[in-house]
């Protein structure tokens, strides 16, 4: 978003040798960065500096998913060479934590001490600001290193997630008075200073990924969150190996274990899976079904192959009972997110409902049938006398007779568990997402 902070800074535009002597400057701190807090400096080296013109509308500084890094000359010169070092710790910070991705619907601009700002971005300056304190205080000389005095802090809310202080500020400020002519909420800053401001700037990318990212192209802000997600972790084994095991903040510590050991929305997951393994419209000499094998001959025919080439087995054994309403909410999720109707197999001991063209939960309730034994072969007995070639989805506590192998036409093979249910393949064949009850995966 636009930044709207009032802070006052210099709209003159940078001449020629301010821009030199702050680029200048920025290369310095990076290189003590390096030197004192390696994690910092090396994750510093993402960024891509430039001096903000006022065509720019940075007040301060601002950043872009892409490390596309935006200085205020004149904001700059206010602060001091350990300050200076310190804003570009945490501006890295916003890009290398996903702000963006993790923002959602979290778009509420509020209120406080003559600003209007997003709470989100208040909100990720709170979460991880401790962290840099936290961090500089432990290097070999802490006074190099320091946040801009009016940086975002309060201790309250060290080791909360971006998400939480969200939250509870959005609570705070929804019991205030609405001030202001248009009246919108007002917050009474945590600290009482948000002195750098709106610096989460998308429209500001300089990279083809990055403009496409701010554009809404999904696989660019993957790229651009699998970029960053290596560098963090690249940055920490860094940091270990020259400063020693033990010396990260415990919050962010812990951020970098969910990095490697990633929690997403399954469905995330699921559409990227699904693009994966979609396949394009192209002539095939296919082998007719068994049920159409007297026709005697094998004609070339176009193929659809693509996204709506999707099978849902579903699991309605006994075990499964008390699952229908979430199972329910998926389906329809993934018609409505993904845009495509879908075929549903129901099946326990045998098939119970073979579905096509499924566009939403309300056209699969009706065929929810079973409570019997727990016999997947039948379900797969039926697309393999189909010569089935697309990618199948399975909703199962994985107490079920399978194959023994995947079906050799089968595209692709998804098993969708609970974070306490079993591999039904023993991990032999197919892939697992195990979802728990917040509907985020351990792959």
């Amino acid at each position: 978003m636009a930044n709207t902070t009032t802070i006052t800074t210099t709209d003159k535009a940078p001449t020629d040798a301010e821009i030199k002597a702050l680029l200048k400057r920025v290369s310095a701190c990076r290189t003590k960065l390096m030197a004192l807090v390696p994690f910092f400096g090396h994750l510093a080296l993402n960024l891509k500096p430039k001096v903000a013109t006022p065509e720019n509308n940075v007040p301060t500084a601002a950043v872009a998913p892409d490390g596309t890094l935006y200085l205020n000359a004149g904001f700059c010169a206010t602060l001091s060479d350990a300050e200076m070092s310190g804003l570009l710790c945490h501006e890295v910070m916003h890009p290398a934590l996903h702000c963006w991705l993790r923002q959602g619907s979290r778009k509420v601009v509020v209120e406080g001490n003559g600003q209007k700002f997003s709470l989100w971005n208040l909100a990720h300056d709170l979460s991880f600001n401790p962290m840099i304190k936290e961090m500089s205080e432990k290097c070999e000389a802490k006074e190099m290193i320091a946040l801009p005095k009016d940086a975002a802090l309060d201790e309250q809310y060290a080791g909360l997630s971006a998400e939480e202080i969200y939250d509870k500020l959005l609570s705070q400020a929804k019991t205030n008075p609405k001030g202001g002519g248009g009246g919108g909420l007002k917050l009474k800053i945590p600290g009482g200073k948000h002195g750098i401001g709106d610096d989460m700037r998308g429209d500001l990318s300089s990279t083809p990924d990055g403009q496409k990212a701010d554009a809404g192209d999904k696989s660019a802000q993957t790229k651009l969150e699998n970029d960053w997600k290596v560098s963090v972790v690249a940055a920490a084994q860094v940091h270990e190996k020259e400063v020693g095991q033990g010396k990260m903040p415990a919050g962010l510590q812990k951020i970098i274990n969910e990095l490697t050991d990633p929690k997403v929305d399954w469905k995330t997951v699921l559409s990227h899976w699904i693009g994966e393994n979609g396949r394009r419209s192209d002539y095939s000499y296919r082998r007719p079904s068994r049920r159409s094998e007297s026709v005697g001959e094998y004609l070339p025919s176009v193929q659809r192959y693509g996204v709506d080439d999707i099978t849902i087995l579903w699991d309605t054994s006994g075990s499964m009972n008390g699952r229908e309403t979430e199972i329910l909410s998926e389906v329809d999720g993934i018609c409505q997110d993904l845009g495509i109707g879908l075929r549903i197999i129901t099946c326990d001991a045998e098939v119970h409902a073979d579905v096509r063209d499924v566009q939403n939960a309300i056209d699969a309730a009706e065929h929810v049938k079973g409570g019997g034994g727990s016999n997947f072969n039948p379900a797969f007995k039926i697309l393999e006398d189909e010569n089935y070639e697309g990618c199948i989805i399975a909703f199962t506590d994985g107490y079920i007779c399978v194959p023994p192998t995947q079906p050799v036409l089968v595209k692709g093979m998804m098993w969708v568990i609970g974070d306490n249910d079993i591999d039904p393949t023993g991990g032999k064949w197919g892939e697992v997402l195990r979802v728990n009850d917040k509907g985020v995966v351990h792959k």
